[in-house]
């Protein structure tokens, strides 16, 4: 069986993952699971409160639709 030990959970700690963002490449991020999404040809889209919202799926749309405001929160204070 395979354990972490503490030099691995530093390694893993410190790992760093950032978006990647082509140049002249335009894309929105679906809010729920943060998946670039092409808006020229959304799998699902959404406008609420006067925003569209694209998805990349359509299980990410239903569960933004249930409680977008935990999602809109989320979008906004990356940005």
């Amino acid at each position: 069986m395979w354990r972490a030990n503490s030099s691995t959970s530093k390694i893993m700690n410190s790992f760093n993952m950032q978006r990647y963002y082509p140049a002249g490449q335009e894309f929105e991020i679906d809010p729920v699971c943060e998946m670039k999404v092409d808006p020229k040809n959304p799998p699902f889209q959404v406008i609420h409160k006067g925003k569209t919202y694209y998805f990349c799926s359509e299980v990410c749309k239903h569960l933004f639709e249930r409680v977008p405001d935990k999602y809109i929160h989320i979008e906004e204070g990356k940005e």
